[in-house]
């Protein structure tokens, strides 16, 4: 008998032995659309609906992107389902279920003009309830556009850099928008773009996202205890969601000093027409950086980059939608336009992701089916046009098709199935000169299937079981098959308002980075599992207590641990002959704690995030000439220990809007170099034989070489962190549409953050410098909106 029947069995006999609902209660299902359906309003998706008795929520529930929900609660007495949705006026209506039975209804709910800020601050408190009552042991938190655009960025809005000020997630450098989750690597995040998983979405080597912010409809985290829906990563899946839009034709664009971007949405009444579709929606951004246009009267400028965005969502019926979404972009850094003279080596690099993915959902009587297929590449290359023989390169591309069933037998049981095939493959290379200096290719196939059931007894408990299997086949490599069961278990208490969770499981992945992340910019190089590389295991754990003590007050606190077995890091001391040892192969763990503190009422209103977090990496020392190589542990970059976040939105003057985000962090960890000295090599018969200076020239036995003796590695931590931003906006409403400038200041009192050290021996005394990060760094932008 399989971990996942015996843990479904053991949950069904708890229901039936415990669960009064289902013998004593009903279920609604239903569907949420505008009143403006003819003007293209259609199903609304986001909605918050809950079914109140004498104002107490029984359930709730989001509305899909058919507008479809179902909950479920005691029948034979009068209930109220409230409905509330930014840009609809709140909604309430009478509703009476009946004894196992399920009851469908449609409920229409009027577009409104409203205040934006203060319905914003309601339904999103709900959601935030919402995700309380219905997800078990996974630790999300979730951000939407506005949130995104409180918190000051580099000259604009950044989905992922925001993330950065979420609990658990740290950023080691100002220069690097890629992000650390609870002590684990950067290659260790899952990042899906509409559900499609995207490799190294970052233009500038890691200076900013591929995302725009007119695109986002939210940003998803989940830093632990993910259901068993979720593979390939075992450290944090990171989901961003696009906005397709209303239907009604619409114009966003803006201008910042990093690019010039446009965003165009509407909908397609003639097609909807023409082939019997519903409501078709769609959105499409373009984004170009515009130095080298500006600058090339006066000078060849090298360097630019492009994006290009798209998302459609369709009804094939009522209870059938399709969804469409894809991203290309690149970077190009071109030096061989330069003269010559200023700069000899001519050099032309680009990279960039392609990314496309569909998606078929369909809802239907105590359920839903959802098909997906996908592709995405992520591909760099490297030419020098002087030297036709060096070749820089290296991609790695992974298609997937899946499938997803949900199933709901009776009102507080749950189950899903799916099942996934996965085909990856990668090809690096680094040659010139008719001499290989790296190379690594291969591929394979992933196999994965899951299933999970969740029970529910309202207002006081949901556990969640599930069990994922993937089986992996590398080529080159041997086949592996890994099983990974999770179990979540969350009690409410005080009706609702607080609650205490356990969550732990296993998780996989068969994939690396190779990219060095003491590096504050640079590019990933992707492996995959088999002869050269190991997979990751980690087995995780996590409790924590959350609680909505007063409305518009969100409390959780958390703590965590994890291992992880398959964790690599390049192996300098490798051999030459052998193609694969180039990497090593190594243990981590990583415990900590997580607060979060967030207010969403008030004219001033935000978070406070509060992490401490304890890693560590054990390898085989390379450089030691034992066999076996003894082992060496040590806290990796990402080892912040602690790390604070206060965000925090404001008026300001004269109509104005502010946003604040304060950081401070503890000091991350370096290798200190203890001294220098001589390095000394041999020579031979024409000098008797007698040692000399190493790089000395052959007629001179003057000093010519040197080495440095290093410290314990990362041993050192640099000097605690600490950075003030704060952004300003302000919207013109104008008879064609609005204007809204807008001002980021970062590191407003202008702090010298230490980014390296470097220490010069040859001086008496030995003198230590160093390069820091961000400078005080204003910024300005405009956004037009028609």
């Amino acid at each position: 008998m399989t971990v996942a029947t015996m843990l479904s069995l053991l949950l069904i006999s708890v229901a039936s032995a415990q669960d009064l609902t289902a013998q004593t209660g009903g279920r609604l299902d239903g569907w949420v659309v505008s009143d403006t359906l003819v003007a293209g309003g259609g199903p609304v998706q986001g909605a918050v609906v809950a079914l109140l008795l004498d104002d107490e929520t029984l359930s709730s529930a989001l509305t899909d992107v058919d507008g479809h929900f179902s909950l479920s609660a005691p029948s034979a007495v009068d209930l109220t389902l409230r409905i509330l949705r930014i840009g609809f006026a709140p909604t309430d209506v009478r509703v009476r279920l009946t004894d196992g039975q399920v009851t469908e209804r449609e409920f229409v709910i009027e577009q409104v003009a409203v205040e934006l800020q203060g319905i914003g601050v309601d339904a999103e408190r709900s959601r935030e309830r919402v995700r309380f009552e219905e997800m078990g042991g996974v630790t999300m938190r979730e951000m939407m556009t506005e949130e995104l655009k409180l918190v000051p960025g580099i000259a604009e809005a950044d989905p992922i850099r925001a993330i950065a000020v979420l609990p658990g997630v740290v950023s080691t450098s100002d220069f690097s928008s890629s992000f650390n989750v609870r002590g684990g690597s950067a290659d260790q995040n899952l990042i899906l773009l509409d559900g499609v998983p995207i490799f190294s979405p970052f233009h500038l080597g890691g200076f900013f996202s591929v995302f725009s912010a007119d695109m986002v409809e939210r940003v998803e985290l989940q830093s632990g205890g993910f259901s068993a829906e979720h593979g390939g990563r075992v450290s944090s899946v990171l989901g961003i969601v696009s906005d397709p839009g209303t239907g009604e034709f619409e114009v966003d664009a803006g201008i910042s000093v990093l690019a010039a971007r446009a965003t165009v949405a509407g909908g397609a009444d003639r097609l909807d027409q023409a082939l019997g579709l519903r409501d078709t929606r769609w959105r499409v951004s373009g984004r170009r950086s515009y130095f080298d246009q500006v600058l090339r009267p006066v000078t060849d400028f090298p360097y630019h980059l492009a994006d290009l965005q798209g998302v459609l969502e369709t009804s094939l019926g009522d209870r059938t939608r399709l969804r469409l979404s894809g991203y290309t972009g690149e970077d190009v850094l071109d030096l061989t336009t330069i003269d010559p003279e200023s700069f000899p080596l001519r050099i032309n690099w680009d990279w960039g992701n392609r990314v496309f993915g569909a998606g078929l959902t369909h809802e239907f009587d105590g359920g839903r089916f959802e098909a997906k297929a996908s592709t995405t590449k992520f591909s760099t290359g490297l030419l020098f046009p002087d030297f036709q023989d060096t070749d820089f390169r290296s991609s790695i591309t992974q298609r997937r098709v899946a499938t997803d069933l949900v199933l709901r037998p009776i009102p507080s049981i749950e189950t899903r199935f799916g099942l996934s095939a996965d085909r990856m493959a990668y090809d690096n290379l680094a040659t010139t000169g008719g001499t290989e200096f790296a190379q690594g290719d291969g591929s394979g196939n992933l196999l994965g299937a899951f299933g999970q059931v969740s029970w529910r007894q309202p207002a006081a408990w949901l556990i969640e079981a599930g069990v994922r299997l993937d089986h992996w086949m590398p080529d080159p490599g041997q086949a592996r098959t890994e099983v990974a069961p999770r179990l979540a278990i969350k009690r409410f208490l005080g009706g609702n308002r607080w609650a205490i969770k356990l969550a732990g499981g296993r998780y996989t992945q068969f994939l690396h980075s190779l990219r060095d992340e003491e590096l504050p910019i640079g590019l990933d190089l992707w492996v995959l599992s088999g002869d050269r590389a190991p997979n990751v295991v980690s087995d995780q754990v996590q409790f924590g207590v959350e609680a909505f003590p007063r409305d518009g007050w969100n409390i959780a606190l958390e703590g965590f641990y994890r291992d992880f077995d398959g964790v690599v890091t390049f192996n300098n001391g490798d051999d030459p002959n052998d193609d694969l040892d180039d990497i090593l192969s190594g243990t981590g763990t990583s415990w900590g704690a997580d607060l979060f503190v967030r207010r969403t009422t008030g004219e001033v209103n935000g978070w406070l995030s509060l992490s401490f977090v304890k890693a560590e990496r054990t390898f085989p020392d390379f450089l030691s000439p034992l066999d076996p190589a003894p082992e060496i542990t040590y806290s990796p970059i990402f080892d912040r220990r602690v790390d604070l976040d206060l965000v925090l939105g404001f008026p300001f003057w004269n109509g104005w809007s502010g946003g604040l985000r304060l950081n401070v962090g503890t000091g991350t960890p370096y290798t200190r170099p203890i001294a220098n000295y001589a390095l000394y090599q041999p020579r031979f018969l024409e000098d008797g034989g007698r040692a000399a200076w190493a790089g000395a020239d052959e007629d001179d036995d003057a000093l010519g070489g040197f080495a440095v003796l290093l410290g314990d590695r990362n041993a050192e931590r640099y000097p605690i962190y600490h950075r003030l931003d704060v952004s300003f906006r302000k919207s013109y409403e104008k008879s064609w549409g609005t204007l809204t400038p807008h001002v980021d200041i970062l590191n407003v009192y202008n702090q010298q953050n230490v980014l390296f050290y470097f220490f010069e021996f040859d001086r008496s005394p030995a003198q230590r410098s160093g390069i820091s990060m961000f400078p005080l760094l204003p910024t300005i932008g405009l956004e037009i909106k028609f």
